[in-house]
């Protein structure tokens, strides 16, 4: 038994336009719209997140483990705000032992929106300044708040804002892009 010759693809036969040339009669608006229908989902998903489960919300977290280490280490004596009102969130907290020291730092997000860092350290302060700020202007407008001297300054690196003390074994910096009010407000929380 004999097969009976097999009938080319639709499309393939002679005469019928090649692959090279369907795809060149595609035309920008064909690309534009096939682009379109692919961004559409994504789009709607970004959208989704944002304004229905908080995606822009600040997430704050729960430092007191490692303001309660660096209490147990001993080294220096560790402050934390206290009586802030609401809208003050932590947002980041590490306790860390390096080669000449230990570091307590926590992020801070202001009210306002301004992010900003309290450092505690038993680090060597020009070195800790140096680390933490980068080159600094090293004449410092002195003013006094929650019972500490305080030295008010602009880091050169991001145009931080920044609030240090030094004494007592420790040094305390206070950095980040929030207001030079914020800033002062939350250093006259530290007990």
């Amino acid at each position: 038994m004999t097969e009976p010759p097999a009938t080319p693809p639709a499309g393939t036969g002679p005469g019928a336009p090649s692959g090279a040339a369907l795809r060149l009669a595609r035309t920008p608006t064909d690309m534009a719209k096939a682009v379109l229908v692919l961004l559409l989902p994504v789009v709607a998903a970004v959208l989704v997140y944002v304004y229905f489960f908080g995606g822009s919300n600040v997430i704050a977290i729960d430092p007191s483990t490692d303001y309660a280490d660096a209490k147990a280490d001993g080294h220096f004596a560790v402050v934390q705000p206290a009586g802030l009102p609401a809208g003050w969130k932590p947002v980041s907290s590490s306790f860390d032992t390096v080669a000449d020291g230990t570091v307590l730092r926590v992020g801070y997000v202001a009210p306002d929106g301004g992010g900003f860092q309290l450092v505690e350290s038993d680090r060597p302060a020009a070195e800790l300044l140096d680390d933490e700020l980068g080159p600094t202007n090293t004449v410092a407008t002195s003013v006094d708040i929650g019972g500490l001297t305080w030295g008010r300054l602009d880091s050169t690196r991001r145009s931080d804002h920044a609030l240090v003390s030094t004494g007592d074994g420790r040094t305390l910096i206070i950095h980040g892009q929030a207001s030079q009010q914020d800033l002062e407000a939350f250093a006259a929380s530290l007990r």
